[in-house]
């Protein structure tokens, strides 16, 4: 495979295939500006003169030059045929997605792909591979660090792209969050993903109400995508340093299902090209005028539309090398809490004796489409959105009949076809006080089907809350405790292990012996000062009482009355 320029090409226009090379990287010129840099390069690979679909950018940066297209003009039009390598010219490159390394793999094979790299002198292979001085000397300059690192998915790929030469799998690393706190002090928080025996793939930040915890994860969210407050030129006036190392994650989802919550919702209004890195998942959605509206609807308008894009994305990118299939994952996931045989999605009225009636599932005088045929209209997938009554959400069939499902159930099972439809390798999935939304009953269920989620896609996951339950389940070393007892906040790790620890010692320690029982203990506090004998309130409790309750009398008595 050849990489081929192409001069004087509009911004917008697609870099044409070059049949005269064969098999090409085709790039083109691109005036995005970052903070005063113009480094980027419209890209698409052409196999067999087909283009592949598959859409990203590369960012290239030479020595001395803050313009890349108009200096890759000049040389064409000082005799340079267009094809790289660029002799005599000190530069290196950046893809904007880490799935391009998997791509050219699967399509040209390995020796192909590292002769490819070799001449576009990919970053991440000239530093970890080659070990090229040149390239060493490009990454210290501003033009990488603000123009090739600036976006999620450069960053990714100049971290771990280089990995599938070592022949293993790259895998989310420890990184320190540092968070300014009210107080305008910056606390940090260890998060821990990396363990030889114990489960560490999911952290836990646990605290009272209003300690901070959603702002942490906000922080997390804004610092990783450098929006916000975690804007480059926000970050330098304030002198933070939000990581001790940029996460090397590929894209963040969020969930969350607060009503008061004000997480981004989308990447639209940020001035950055990958607007696929970050997915939000709550009530809140843009209206048409601009402004912020709530809809309880939204999980399963959202979980139609999910199943729908996975498995287009599933036949998509079928041909790359190891991809998990996301249908798959679905029904793996949610057949072990649900007994379904298949998921459906409900067809308009309107629309069944039109395009659909042949493959539809009458149930009780409505008709439903099985995810099981999507598959034969890709082709005209919108025709089948259109069709579908996706305010609906996903339905779960068995035995020709619709399987009844709580609130809770529904909409954790809407939470997995959403996450997993948006997930990548090396997602890194945030979710704010889930308690909000399952009962008590359903916290395990739910933590246990996540695990189930984030394995195939080697992924992790943060949560923030207040459930004593979802913490036992976590390693000490992933737990986060935020504290304040007037003296500012803290970040503590827990003294002892959680991970299937008891509920009232972890309760004890994170909120305070208070919080436990406070108006158990009074209420017994008052009948005992009436009565004035604890022997004769036991007595008087006769069934009703418990072995705790003596125990507290008891005790209470000798404070009391010295017996």
């Amino acid at each position: 495979m050849k990489v081929v320029y192409t001069p004087h090409l509009s911004s917008r226009a697609t870099p044409p295939a070059k049949p005269t090379y064969g098999n090409v990287l085709s790039l083109s010129g691109n005036n995005w500006d970052d903070y005063g840099f113009k480094t980027t390069l419209n890209a698409k690979i052409y196999i067999e003169n087909q283009a592949i679909s598959f859409d990203f950018v590369v960012k290239l940066l030479i020595d001395g030059v803050d313009n890349t297209a108009i200096k890759l003009n000049e040389l064409c039009s000082s005799g340079w045929d267009g094809v790289f390598p660029i002799l005599g010219v000190n530069y290196i490159t950046l893809p904007s997605d880490i799935d391009f390394y998997t791509i050219l793999v699967s399509k040209i094979g390995e020796e192909g792909t590292i002769t490819l790299l070799n001449e576009l002198h990919d970053a991440g292979f000239m530093i970890n591979v080659n070990h090229d001085k040149n390239a060493e000397k490009l990454i210290e300059y501003d033009g990488f660090k603000i123009s090739l690192l600036r976006e999620s998915g450069s960053s990714k790929a100049f971290q771990d792209g280089y990995i599938i030469f070592n022949k293993i799998s790259s895998e989310i690393r420890d990184f320190q969050l540092n968070i300014v706190a009210k107080d305008s002090n910056v606390r940090a928080i260890p998060f821990k993903f990396k363990s030889s025996l114990l489960p560490y793939d999911i952290n836990v930040i646990i605290g009272p109400n209003g300690i901070g915890k959603s702002h942490s994860l906000k922080s997390l969210v804004e610092y990783w995508l450098q929006t916000g407050m975690g804007d480059l030129s926000v970050l330098k006036e304030n002198k933070h340093i939000p990581f001790d190392e940029r996460p090397n994650i590929s894209k963040l989802v969020l969930v969350s299902y607060s009503p008061f919550e004000d997480f981004n919702l989308d990447m639209e209004d940020n001035n950055l090209r990958d607007k696929q890195a970050y997915q939000y998942f709550g009530f809140r959605q843009k209206r048409n005028d601009g402004s912020i509206g709530i809809s309880r609807n939204l999980p399963a308008l959202n979980s139609s539309n999910s199943l729908l894009d996975m498995v287009l994305d599933d036949e998509k990118y079928k041909f790359i090398r190891g991809r998990v299939n996301k249908l798959n994952t679905v029904n793996e996931v949610l057949k072990s809490a649900i007994d379904y045989e298949q998921c459906a999605l409900k067809l308009k009225p309107s629309e069944r004796p039109t395009f659909f009636s042949h493959q539809a599932v009458s149930i009780n005088s409505e008709q439903f489409f099985l995810i099981e045929d999507i598959s034969t209209w890709l082709p005209n997938i919108d025709l089948l959105r259109d069709a579908c009554s996706l305010n609906d959400g996903v339905v779960f069939i068995k035995n020709n009949n619709i399987v009844p499902l709580s609130s809770g159930q529904r909409l954790f099972a809407y939470i997995v076809v959403n996450v997993v439809a948006s997930i990548r390798d090396n997602s890194l999935i945030v979710i704010d006080e889930p308690e909000l939304f399952l009962h008590p009953t359903l916290e395990i269920e739910f933590v246990g089907l996540l695990k189930k989620i984030l394995k195939p896609f080697r992924s992790k996951a943060i949560l923030a809350t207040h459930s004593l339950s979802i913490t036992r389940e976590v390693p000490s070393r992933c737990v986060h405790i935020f504290h304040d007892e007037g003296e500012g906040l803290e970040i503590l790790p827990p003294p002892f292990e959680t991970f299937g620890g008891n509920v009232q010692r972890i309760s004890s320690y994170i909120f305070g012996d208070k919080s436990i029982s406070k108006p158990f203990d009074e209420w017994l506090e008052l009948q005992l000062k009436g009565i004035g004998d604890p022997e004769k309130l036991i007595e008087m409790l006769d069934e009703e009482i418990n072995e705790e309750m003596i125990m507290k009398i008891m005790s209470l008595g000798k404070k009391y009355h010295g017996r």
